[in-house]
């Protein structure tokens, strides 16, 4: 670990992770001089589904977007010994997350979150992981988990648990309107390629859910009526990397009221 740096940084062999001293991100993780990703925030929400939108969803779970967008930077504890600590408290005074990160001698880096709910009366979060983005140039997936199509913890019976693989702009599905999509679930790991990038592979200490997504996952957000469109989703900027422990389920009993929401154990 370098305390020289303006910006706290774990390095070994060809890889480099710097973490951004203003807000407790990931500034770039890179191997080989380029980099591979960037972000790591704590992440509990979800573009709305079309079951979301009709449970009312987009109302009483508003918090966690407010817990996912709105932190504040509590402390960096840099450790000589090759770790580095973020911690943040989330928004609202709903909770605390921290963030460790530890570098072996050959460049992989363990990552453990930590989050910590302190309101009693928060509703059930959509998700529970973290936030990064990708560069373009990492166009090419491969999993071990459920595929080849999209599956969510309720909708996975018919997603075969495999080795699959295809291009990261293949990865959402064309609802009708934008909403979350490209979940992936009981995932083992995954592996991001591209021409003349090294490889990026995301391995879980337990079966993750995952999104890998072309495009900013902000374009899946809620829009007015009529304003947003499949057909305008296409692979532009930096790509998606979202790193759940959990996704809720996407429910669907109704799509008109609370009904709709995943049954209890999902």
């Amino acid at each position: 670990a370098s305390e020289r740096s303006e910006q706290p940084q774990l390095a070994a062999r060809d890889a480099v992770l710097t973490i951004d001293r203003s807000t407790g991100l990931v500034a770039g993780y890179s191997r080989a001089g380029q980099v591979l990703l960037r972000g790591g925030a704590p992440n509990f929400f979800r573009a709305m589904t079309d079951n979301d939108i009709g449970a009312g969803v987009d109302s009483s779970h508003q918090v966690w977007r407010d817990l996912s967008e709105k932190r504040t930077l509590r402390s960096i504890i840099v450790d000589p010994a090759g770790a580095v600590t973020v911690r943040h408290a989330l928004g609202a005074g709903g909770g605390w997350f921290e963030t460790r990160y530890v570098m072996a001698v050959d460049g992989q880096v363990e990552v453990t979150a930590t989050f910590t709910p302190v309101k009693e009366d928060l509703p059930d979060p959509l998700r529970i992981g973290m936030a990064f983005t990708i560069p373009a140039a990492l166009d090419q997936l491969e999993w071990f988990g459920r595929g080849p199509q999209e599956s969510y913890v309720d909708r996975k019976t018919g997603a075969a648990l495999g080795l699959w693989h295809g291009a990261v702009a293949e990865q959402h599905h064309d609802y009708t309107r934008p909403q979350e999509t490209g979940g992936k679930t009981d995932l083992r790991w995954l592996r991001l390629s591209g021409a003349d990038m090294p490889d990026l592979r995301v391995t879980g200490a337990a079966p993750l859910a995952v999104n890998v997504l072309a495009f900013p996952y902000q374009d899946l957000m809620m829009q007015p009526v009529g304003k947003a469109h499949s057909s305008d989703i296409r692979p532009h900027g930096e790509g998606t990397l979202l790193i759940d422990a959990k996704q809720a389920g996407v429910g669907g009993n109704t799509g008109w009221s609370t009904a709709g929401r995943p049954l209890p154990r999902y």
